[in-house]
């Protein structure tokens, strides 16, 4: 099994590209790793890198702190648990407040594709992103196409 590597976005290699999903996970429950171990095969399948994208902390501790949910795991139980999955790499990224105001693109832009070489995003059905959430799958399809990327839906 390929170890998960904890490295800054800037560590992640450039030469192959990768699949990768974004989220929270917390608890890592069966959907999650329906979506991980979908990952992990195509990434194998078109020789590119596996990638999870995720944030500590949580962002409604950042934008909403009144209802951010408990966590059911910690970022130590978390890398443990997603130390598992066969994954390639897993970048924590730290959720701040200038995070909290990307719009759904820029935050594609920059750090999906710009950062991590994002060729195929596979996510979950309920997904949304970006300032306020106003990212949704439609919203990653239009960017997908505009900047040279694939978007797949995990359906429920």
């Amino acid at each position: 099994m390929t170890s998960v590597h904890w490295t800054s976005p800037r560590g992640i290699p450039r030469d192959c590209g990768t699949v990768a999903t974004v989220g929270t996970f917390d608890g890592v429950h069966r959907g999650h790793w329906t979506v991980l171990r979908e990952i992990r095969e195509r990434a194998d399948a078109t020789k590119r890198r596996s990638l999870l994208v995720t944030f500590d902390p949580h962002p409604l501790r950042i934008v909403r702190p009144e209802h951010a949910p408990m966590m059911l795991t910690s970022p130590i139980e978390k890398k443990e648990i997603l130390a598992e999955s066969g994954l390639d790499y897993a970048v924590f990224l730290s959720f701040t407040e200038a995070l909290s105001r990307y719009e759904p693109r820029r935050f594609v832009e920059e750090i999906l594709v710009g950062r991590l070489g994002v060729e195929e995003l596979v996510i979950g059905y309920d997904h949304g992103f970006g300032r306020n959430r106003k990212g949704d799958q439609e919203t990653l399809r239009k960017i997908g196409k505009d900047l040279g990327f694939t978007v797949d839906v995990v359906p429920p």
